[in-house]
This record gives structure tokens, sequence and C-alpha cells, in this order.
């Protein structure tokens, strides 16, 4: 059992930290003041899904020749494609490149039987990409191997046990691979628990003729280092020795290469390693997230409504991805805490292992962590798996200083309360209540001038957040975008899993889709054309660079010209982004002549101070559009196809304006239209306003500025 000193002292400081934590702001409208918005500009389909994932999950950005790189865990290859992307093929990006890694390893190591491919990355100083991969055999060797970007073989490097992920140092020196290690035939008599452990390549003079050393935890295999480790709250299985039962999931390395830090996901704990020395210097535990504490609160209950409340339980953070940054002089670590449980072995054996007790609680089935095999817990305390949220660590005492308690659920319950805790291959309501909600993925941080950032991938529910933590000690929630279409169980944008951060004067994000095998390049600079009046027409005219070749290009001077639209910025139109829900009900009005409401709305996310409170007001006071539900406008959550369809409509009725009658084609897809949406969406159709492409209508999916532009040149006609 954890020593109860060390406890009160750790966990009490984690706790006083989580009831810091200031309740998950509302995605207000005045979230449209901000400079930064999540949006999306361009995407690319494999062509794969797979509702267990695996598909496109790791992606990594090539500084050098302006591309990203895609593990394809269904075709065992890595894909590229560049982000010299024009607007006609923004949405629909191809690969220039596909490097069949298997093949290769071939031609080094004829006996070797390739299992699978598990990350990737790029050299920060040099056009070379390095990927790990598994051997079939649980217990074998795996390889990292060293390519051009053009995807010829400079080397092929043996490394430990499964490894899971790898990372080059920022001074280009060192590579590593997280080697797992895990017991997949379960425990038992001549059974293998393989070592976890680090693999460490030195990079200084060249790409061949490398060689692994390998970094392990056998120095924490005395009783008396293994005692200090569970005293200080990392997981180990009861009798096994630490350099098994240490399992490294996750390397980040410190911005000046002096540190790495490796995540120990179900050991919940990050070991730190001097890369002077390159020996392992610390294995902290993290400690537990008490979800009884105010700001922290939780939906445990699958009774298909949002319900957050504390709970009587401590989350056991285990973070996946991981990232590490520096502000004034001091490392941070950022971790996206998504908990994991240990299943080993085939059920119904006696090998088989499971660490998890699903329970009935007030009628709901609650999974918690089992503690009868385990060390590192209070006999007192029920433990659930996840923190559902992402913290920031310091890196010279391992303490949570930072964590965002309850925003993750509170915000996409807010924006998403028909299908809040849904799964990645399930849109039920309150799906992954009961387990680990919406389960953070992985978390990149980017710079932009002189702020910091940090993005966190939701694998379950999908999305991204988006926080400035510049300030460790003052986070600032930015943004969250969600691309996933409900109408079916796997549609859009599902379960994102790798992330990758561009750096430049137009800083986007790369996310990469497990379950729906796509990849998004999302922008991070928000919209002006709500802030900025721009009046100018020869400059709309002579000034938008991104339109010169766009298939909207006239539509979008016509509605520029008329003043309902304005850019970006001077430059920049942005033809492919999202229009939200505000900016559909800003556009309506100045359509209308900017009326005036009667009475300002009394939605909870929208601010009575908001610039565009009146806008959004008016648009519900006409019965033009409607609030998610009564308390919810959820003004800046992406528009569809279909609630743009049905707002123009209904505009247009309101205001006596009769519709042109065509002749009615129903869509390939009718199916997935509201029954509330058809009347509008067919009106329009035969009116030739808004139609759909190939035969569909896409009710679901995100209206781009570009196809509203469209919509509104042909009323301004």
């Amino acid at each position: 059992m954890a020593n109860s000193k060390y406890l009160s002292s750790k966990t009490l400081f984690a706790l006083s930290m989580a009831g810091a934590v200031v309740v998950a702001p509302s995605v207000s409208a005045d979230a449209a003041e901000n400079e930064y918005k999540l949006s999306l500009d361009a995407r690319y389909d494999s062509g794969v899904q797979n509702a267990d994932g695996g598909t496109t999950e790791i992606v990594a950005y090539n500084k050098h020749n302006h591309s990203t790189y895609v593990v394809n865990g269904e075709t065992k290859k890595v894909e590229a494609f560049s982000l010299h992307y024009n607007d006609e093929s923004a949405l629909s990006l191809k690969p220039f490149l596909s490097i069949d890694i298997a093949e290769l390893l071939k031609t080094v190591d004829a006996d070797f039987q390739y299992g699978d491919l598990t990350s990737i990355v790029v050299h920060p100083n040099a056009n070379v990409i390095a990927a790990s991969v598994q051997a079939e055999g649980f217990n074998d060797y795996g390889y990292a191997v060293f390519l051009t970007a053009d995807g010829d073989l400079l080397s092929a490097i043996k490394v430990g046990a499964q490894p899971d992920n790898i990372t080059i140092s920022p001074d280009g020196t060192k590579a590593f691979t997280t080697n797992e290690g895990e017991p997949r035939k379960g425990y038992g008599e001549n059974l293998i628990d393989p070592q976890g452990s680090i693999s460490l390549i030195e990079l200084s003079n060249s790409f061949e003729n490398l060689e692994a050393k390998s970094i392990t935890f056998e120095a924490f295999d005395t009783d008396e280092k293994r005692a200090e480790l569970v005293e200080s709250q990392v997981i180990l299985k009861k009798d096994t020795k630490p350099s098994q039962d240490l399992e490294p999931e996750y390397v980040s390395v410190s911005e000046d290469s002096k540190f790495a830090y490796v995540a120990l996901q179900e050991n919940n704990a990050i070991a730190k390693i001097d890369l002077t020395s390159n020996e392992v210097v610390s294995v902290e535990g993290l400690g537990f997230k008490d979800f009884s504490v105010a700001g922290n609160e939780i939906d445990l209950r699958k009774d298909d409504q949002v319900k957050l409340q504390n709970e009587n339980y401590f989350g056991i953070y285990m973070p996946d991805g991981m990232a590490t940054y520096k502000v004034n002089g001091k490392n941070y670590i950022v971790t996206a805490n998504e908990g994991d449980g240990r299943e080993w072995g085939e059920e119904d054996t006696e090998s088989f292992h499971l660490n998890e007790n699903e329970l009935e609680v007030e009628g709901s089935e609650i999974v918690f962590y089992d503690k009868s095999q385990y060390d590192g817990f209070e006999d007192s305390n029920e433990y659930i798996f996840g923190g559902r949220s992402f913290s920031i660590i310091d890196a010279d005492t391992m303490e949570v200083v930072y964590d965002s308690g309850s925003d993750f659920e509170r915000i996409t319950a807010e924006l998403f309360p028909e299908n809040f805790n849904a799964s990645n291959d399930k849109v039920k309501l309150d799906n992954r209540s009961g387990k680990k909600g919406p389960e953070p993925e992985d978390v990149k941080i980017g710079r932009i001038g002189n702020e910091i950032f940090a993005f966190v991938g939701l694998e379950r529910i999908g999305g991204i957040m988006m926080y400035n933590v510049t300030d460790p000690a003052n986070v600032e929630f930015v943004d969250y975008l969600n691309l996933r279409d409900f109408s079916e169980e796997i549609a859009g944008d599902v379960s994102p899993e790798g992330l990758a951060f561009v750096t430049g004067s137009n800083p986007q994000l790369i996310v990469g889709h497990e379950v729906s095998g796509t990849v998004t390049v999302l922008n991070l600079l928000a919209d002006s054309d709500e802030i900025e009046e721009n009046d100018d027409s020869d400059e709309v005219e002579n000034g938008y660079k991104d339109i010169e070749k766009h298939w909207a290009k006239d539509e979008i001077l016509a509605v520029t010209s008329a003043g309902l639209f304005n850019g970006v910025n001077d430059t920049t139109f942005a033809p492919n982004k999202g229009l939200s829900r505000v900016q559909t009900a800003i556009v309506l009005n100045r359509f209308a002549g900017n009326e005036k409401a009667s009475a300002y709305s009394s939605f909870k996310d929208v601010s009575s101070s908001s610039p565009f409170v009146n806008e959004i007001a008016w648009a519900v006071e006409k019965e033009i559009m409607k609030g998610i539900n009564a308390l919810t406008f959820a003004p800046n959550k992406p528009i569809t196809r279909e609630e743009f369809a049905v707002a123009v409509y209904n505009y247009l009725s309101k205001s006596d304006i009769m519709l042109e009658s065509g002749k009615e084609v129903k869509y390939n897809d009718d199916a997935k239209i509201s029954s509330g949406a058809k009347q509008a969406v067919y009106a329009l159709q035969a009116a030739g306003i808004i139609e759909g492409s190939d035969g569909k209508f896409n009710p679901n999916q995100p209206l781009t500025r570009a196809e509203a532009a469209i919509v509104f040149s042909k009323l301004i006609d």
C-alpha cells in the first residue's frame, strides 16, 4: 500500500490544483473576437475505414518539402501528400508517395516477420524520415527505419520488443523508440513478459551504420528501489520486477535536448532520462485526480442524459501522447490523460489477464480499476481509468501544475448534446460515460508568434481542443472543432489519433483519424470577416490571392462587393474554411439590411456584451435559426449544409420571397436528410439555389465559405 504521508503531500497538491480549475468556459460568440480559431482547410481520404482503428493513425510534418507523411496501419505503408495544394484540390488531396516498409525490410532482414508500422517522425535538420516497426512475434526485436523523403532506405536498426513511438531530439543528434514490452499472451508459467525499454540511436555523424543502445529499468529491480516506486504511486503488478512491468508508451525531448521524458502509461508514471549520461534518473508516479473536487465533474452514468457531477472516485491519469515546452527557463510536460486497461491473452484461459471491474452503480455500469493484483493504490479509494483531461506537469518535480478539469465533457456536451460521450464507432449518447469519456489521445505543442498552444485530440467523440498554455498558471481555452458526421456510426472525420503542428506564417495542424481513415489540415488563425469592415470593392477584387484560381471566384467577389462577406484579411478570403452558426446569422442579418432584434436572447453561451448578440437574437426572434437547445446556441459550431439550407429557406419564407419552382430530384442520400429539413433542402434545390454533388446532398457535412458565397450570389442576382 502506498505510504500515506507521501500520498497526502503529492495527491493533495493535485487536488488543490484540480480545485483551482475554473469551470469550463462556454463556447460563446465572443470567441469570434479571438485571433485564433480552428477550421478545415484541406483533407486526405485514404479510402479505408476500420471501426477498430489503425488506419491513418500517425502523421508527421516535413518542413523540408512542406508535406505530410502518414502511417497507414491497414496498408502497412507510409504515404505522403503535399501541402502545396490549391483550392480545387484542397478537399481531395492525393498522395505523391507510397512507401512499402515491409518490402524494404526484406532487403536487410529476410527472416524478420513484419507485424505493425507504429510511428513516424521527421528529422528537424535533414530531409529524412524515420519509422518504428514491430515484429509479428510479441517478444521479437523491432526496427527503427531511416529513409530519405523520397522513400529510399538509408538504414534499419534493430530495437527492443514492440516499439510504439519514435522521436528525434530537437537538435537532431539522437533518435529514440519506446519499446512497450507488453505481455500479450497474458501471465502464466512459461509465458514471457518482455522488458520495457528505450532504444537510443546516435545520429551525430550520419544515417548509415547506426546502432541502438538499450536503456532499461533494471536498476529499479531491487526491493528498495521497487518500494520507492510504489511509494511514488507508480502502479506495478504485484510480485513483478519493474524492468518487466514498466511499459514505455511515448517519448518527448526537452527543447534543449538535455532530457527525454517517457510516458509509462499503464504505470501512471513518467521516466526522466539524462541525455548526457543516457541513463534513467527517475521514475515518478503522477498521483490521482479527485473527481469529488469542484471543477472535476464528470458523467459516469449511462442514463441517456448529460449529467456532469462530482464523484467519490479517483482518476488515474495514464497519459498516452505527451509533449514538452519551455517557459521562462523552466521545462513543462503536457499530457493527454487517456487511461489504459491491461487486457492480455485469450479469454477463458488460465493466462488471460484483465485489470478491470465492471460494477453496477445506481443502475449504471461503471468500469473500475481492479486493484487486487497491483501495488501503488490506497485500499480505501476506488479508481477509474483516465483523467478525461490534459495536464501540465513541472518537469523538475513531476507535479501537476494545471489540469483542464471537466472542460472536455462540458464543452462537448454543450456542442453535441445528442451525441455526448459517443464512442468512435457508435454515435449513441452516453456510450463511453461509464468508461473513459472523451478519451484524450494525443497532444502537440505549437508556437505562433510569442504564444504557445496545446492541441489535444479526443479519440472517442472526436475533435480537437486548442488551449493557450503560454503561462502554465493561466491556461486559456481557445477553441474546439469536431468534423465528425453524426448521422452515421462512422462518417466524416472520426477518432483523431496523431497530430502534427505546421510552423510558419500560416500555422496549421495536421490530424490523422484512425477510424475514418482521413487526414485533415486545419487552419489556426481566425476569420476576421465579422470584425473588420472592408467596403473598398476594388481592393477586394484585386486583393484576395487565394481565390484567383478558385472555382467560386466570381461568386466570392460578388458577395464581398455587396458587403455580405469580408476576407480573413486584405489578401485572404479562405474559401475552404467552414462557416459557423454565428457567421450564418451575421450574413443573413446583413442581407436583411442589418435589422435590430427587439430583445436579446437568453442563451448561456451568448454573452450580452458580444458584438454579435443582436444578429443571433434577430435570427432566433425571426424564427430563422434555433438554438441547439433552450440554453445553447453553439455560435462557433460549424454549420452543416442541412442547417444552412433551413436557415436560408426560413429567411426567404419569413421575408415573403417566393422561390421559383423547378423539377425536384431526390438525392441518393435522402435518408440522411432530417425530416424537418427536407422541405427546405428540396425547395432550394428546385429553385437552383442550393445543389448537391454526384447525386448527394451531404446534409451533415460542414458548409464552406465558398459554398455560402455561391448561395448568396444567387440571392442577390
